[in-house]
């Protein structure tokens, strides 16, 4: 069986909750869609199907209504432009419109003649407000580097390209705007880690629980995007590489999830007992992203999306 259907080891690991006020926060994305003309009726239908949403409320279970819905809208826009890379060859018109939206977010720009780079405009206008300068300048280069990897995929796609394992996880760590996602839950919490806070080891956690997401993400959509004959998949770039049966390539996949949520948790632990001066902020930062993969697998497990 080609399909995965469950993650034990996710369910063992990661503790699950949803948001209350999910329900409202969908409602109210899908109808702020329809406001600014964001796509026709059948595609409003299609996201609603996906209960993009309810990936916001599951991956920040105890936050306010407006850290959830700046999450929600996110997402809806990350996803139409996402949708928008898939049917692209040519990498050059994807850099242009990205690079409008990294304008619209240093309040270099304005459009008001394009209704979905002007949903970015009003997005934006309303998560920036009151934030550091500091985190701001880091969601904007993370959905920057998000936008370069997914040019990247798209080069690849035109040229047939099959990547190395290595330039596969680089760049997977980006394309699925999972670092993004960490930046709004930790704008969700309130409690800011600054740069100067960010250790080695803090850094080394952060990027193990991003790739436990994306490998999750892989692993759970793998059949579709097998089916779909696309080639940015872990799975397939495995097979691929290893010179393998798919079957083969799906359980070294499945093993290497496994060696990643053990690497977190090692981590985790170093990070708990090296936090010296004892920093809650730090603490309940790290339990926010464990929100985010149990929110993202639960997602995952009940999207029409993949």
């Amino acid at each position: 069986m080609l399909e995965v259907k469950n993650i034990p080891k996710i369910e063992e690991c990661f503790e699950s909750s949803i948001n209350p006020y999910v329900k409202k926060v969908h409602e109210d994305t899908v109808n702020w869609a329809k406001i600014n003309n964001l796509m026709n009726d059948s595609n409003i239908k299609r996201y609603e199907r996906q209960k993009i949403s309810y990936l916001a409320g599951r991956s920040q279970p105890y936050d306010s209504y407006d850290s959830v819905r700046l999450s929600s809208d996110y997402l809806l826009l990350f996803c139409i432009l996402d949708d928008y890379s898939d049917n692209l060859n040519n990498q050059k018109l994807y850099d242009i419109y990205s690079k409008k939206i990294i304008e619209i977010l240093n309040e270099r720009a304005f459009y008001d003649d394009d209704t979905f780079l002007y949903a970015w405009h009003d997005w934006w206008k309303r998560l920036s407000i009151g934030m550091p300068d500091e985190w701001k300048k880091r969601i904007i280069q993370s959905i920057q580097n998000c936008f370069n990897s997914i040019k990247w995929e798209i080069k690849n796609e035109k040229e047939k390209y099959i990547p190395t394992l290595e330039e596969y996880v680089n760049h997977r760590m980006h394309s699925g705007s999972v670092f993004v996602c960490f930046d709004l839950i930790e704008r969700g919490g309130r409690s800011f880690i600054p740069a100067s806070s960010r250790s080695i080891l803090l850094r080394n956690l952060i990027n193990s629980i991003n790739k436990i997401v994306n490998w999750t993400n892989d692993l759970l959509s793998f059949k579709k995007e097998f089916e779909n004959d696309e080639i940015h998949n872990l799975v397939i770039i495995l097979q691929k590489q290893e010179n393998c049966s798919i079957e083969t390539a799906l359980d070294r996949a499945k093993e290497m999830l496994n060696i990643e949520i053990n690497t977190f948790i090692e981590l985790k632990n170093k990070v708990f007992i090296s936090n010296e001066p004892f920093d809650s902020g730090m603490i309940k930062f790290i339990s926010r992203l464990e929100n985010g993969v149990r929110g993202h697998y639960e997602w995952s497990m009940k999207t029409k999306r993949f």
